[in-house]
Order: C-alpha cells, then sequence, then structure tokens
C-alpha cells in the first residue's frame, strides 16, 4: 500500500460551498492502517468534534523509481481518539479515518483544482442543464446536483462546456463520487465529482488558460 504507517500525508478537509468555506489542508502522520481504517496524527490547526463525518482527501507523495508522485483517497472523518496508544508507554490524540474510495495516483497537472467565482463567465452542463460547479481542473470537476436526477459511480457522462463565443464543446466524463454532507440531507442536492477523460486537446488548452484565469484572479484579490 503506497499510505502507510510513517507516512507524512495532506489532510485536505473538503469545504461546505453552503456556508462559503474554502477547503483546509493541514499536515497529520500515519500512526497505524487496518482495512479501510487510518489512524493519523492530530493536525495543527486541530480537526474538532464538529468536523466529525466530514468528507476529506488524504494525499502522500511518494517515490516511485527515481520519480516522486502524489496518490490519495477520499474518506470520512469517523472519530477523534483522546487516548490512542502510541506505544507501551505513550498514549496521543488521533484521528480515525474511514476510507471510501480507492487510493488512485494523481497527475499533479490535472489535480489542481479552481474554484470560479460567482462572475465565472463559462458554462458547464449535463443534459442541457446548467450544473453549480464548486471546483475544476484539467483533470475533473466537482458540482452539485439534484437528486431527483441522481447520479451514479462509474456512471459516463457527456458534459457540455460553453465558452465565451457560445461554442460549445463535449466533455466526455466518469462519475467517481457522488455523496451527501448530513448539513445538505434537506436540500434536495448531492455532492458529484468527475473525471473528464480523452478531452480534445483545444479544449485541454483552452480550459487551461481558464484556470490560469481564475488562479490570477483569486490571487489579486488576496
Amino acid at each position: 500500500m503506497d499510505i502507510h504507517p510513517g507516512s507524512s500525508v495532506d489532510l485536505i478537509l473538503l469545504y461546505d460551498p453552503l456556508k462559503e468555506e474554502a477547503s483546509s489542508v493541514r499536515k497529520a502522520t500515519v500512526y497505524d492502517t487496518e482495512g479501510d481504517q487510518f489512524i493519523l496524527s492530530q493536525t495543527s490547526p486541530p480537526i474538532r468534534k464538529a468536523d466529525l463525518g466530514k468528507s476529506v482527501n488524504i494525499t502522500s507523495l511518494i517515490r516511485r523509481g527515481d520519480q516522486r508522485v502524489r496518490c490519495g483517497f477520499f474518506g470520512k472523518l469517523f472519530d477523534i481518539m483522546i487516548d490512542y496508544p502510541l506505544n507501551s508507554h505513550q498514549k496521543v490524540l488521533a484521528l480515525s479515518i474511514v476510507r471510501t474510495s480507492p487510493i488512485e495516483t494523481y497527475n499533479l497537472r490535472l489535480h489542481y483544482r479552481v474554484r470560479p467565482g460567482k462572475d465565472w463567465s463559462k458554462r458547464i452542463e449535463i443534459d442541457s442543464m446548467p450544473v453549480n460547479l464548486i471546483d475544476i481542473s484539467l483533470g475533473g470537476a466537482l458540482f452539485t446536483h439534484s437528486k431527483e436526477r441522481r447520479l451514479e459511480y462509474g456512471q459516463e457522462l457527456q458534459m457540455m462546456y460553453m465558452d465565451n463565443d457560445g461554442n460549445r464543446h463535449i466533455i466526455p466524463s466518469t462519475v467517481k463520487r457522488v455523496w451527501t454532507p448530513l448539513e445538505m440531507r434537506h436540500t434536495g442536492l448531492e455532492y458529484v465529482a468527475v473525471q473528464f477523460i480523452n478531452m480534445d486537446k483545444d479544449l485541454e488548452r483552452e480550459l487551461g488558460r481558464e484556470i490560469m484565469e481564475i488562479q490570477r484572479a483569486a490571487i489579486c484579490k488576496v
């Protein structure tokens, strides 16, 4: 397994778009693993009880041959353990994470995600219906979607991207995750994460430029 006891990881606490909360990246160390359960050190700033049940993305830089690659998985914050036995002489605060997706290798270029502002002029649709885009990268997108037209893991989609000139571009995509946080269970919405596959090279360049523009705009606001 690429992520194992002793691994240094980034714990990304996924944001809640309904509350306009940004993603938070925190450092941790893997203490132990058993099946789909991962025991991590407490982070700084610390994970709170209010964060239990939230979705997280755990990633780590690993070495494969002469290259360093990033791999990771999605999971749920299951528990904060007050007296985890680190060894026979020491008990520490620890986090219990339950893995909810396979461990995958990330393409860092494809997975640089940005969050478009409300004034973003582009449009992405599924079945002629615009989606509420949360973030986007060259590798995929995260959005909210109505449960009335439920999407399923592994489902193949033909997403449509409309540029400033009104041109429509088809983006073949695969659904990688579908989930509903507790705070969204009464909204009729669910989170959907998709991976773009076999994107047209011209569209990839166009989308790459858009991602850079969104990044520049975000930096200018800081």
